[in-house]
């Protein structure tokens, strides 16, 4: 059975989220947008595939007895780190969903104290506490291979890599090598792409 799903428009961007993201205010009986880990990295994920179709985009999102956090990879379809504007542009719009920031002077988390709320007034609460993006595809996504192999390629003659050249001849090549650290899908994907 489908979730049913609920509109939000966020600075000027529709959003879906679960029907169970609307909440009721237990303190003043309102309601509110639940922006939990989970809603943050999927509200990211939109945003990036709507604004930038063309590259890929992973999220996901972690709870522990502490806070939680969000987590983005962004890369090209080959692999290779997205312009430095794309990076910025994401990072500026995932940070405007941080419950606040480390302080490492102090040692203390502070909260933001501004009201973050959907186009028509519905209060946002409750976001992850570090939202982190980085430019680059996901471990063991087969991007993340494709990439890693044309690092190989650039660098064969590098004396740095000289242990990583010696370890693929000896398997015969890169795929092989690293057949090990892949799921059978993605070395089948893989093998197609680096024929």
């Amino acid at each position: 059975m489908a979730t049913k799903k609920i509109k939000i428009n966020y600075l000027n961007q529709e959003f879906l989220l679960p029907e169970n993201a609307l909440q009721k205010d237990s303190y003043d009986g309102g309601n509110y947008i639940y922006m939990g880990a989970k809603h943050c990295a999927s509200v990211i994920k939109q945003y990036v595939k709507k604004n930038y179709p063309s590259i890929k985009v992973w999220a996901t999102s972690d709870v522990y007895s502490g806070g939680s956090s969000t987590r983005i990879n962004i890369s090209n379809h080959d692999g290779s780190s997205v312009s430095d504007k794309i990076d910025q542009d994401v990072n500026a719009f995932a940070n405007s969903l941080k419950a606040g920031k480390f302080d490492g002077m102090y040692d203390i988390y502070e909260y933001r104290e501004d009201k973050v709320e959907t186009k028509n007034g519905t209060p946002m609460k409750y976001f992850p506490s570090y939202i982190f993006v980085e430019n680059r595809p996901k471990w063991g996504s087969v991007e993340y291979w494709l990439n890693e192999y044309n690092l190989y390629k650039e660098n064969l003659n590098n004396p740095d890599y000289s242990r990583m050249v010696e370890m693929v001849s000896k398997y015969g090549s890169f795929l092989e090598y690293n057949k090990q650290f892949m799921n059978k899908s993605q070395y089948n994907r893989c093998k197609l792409i680096l024929k």
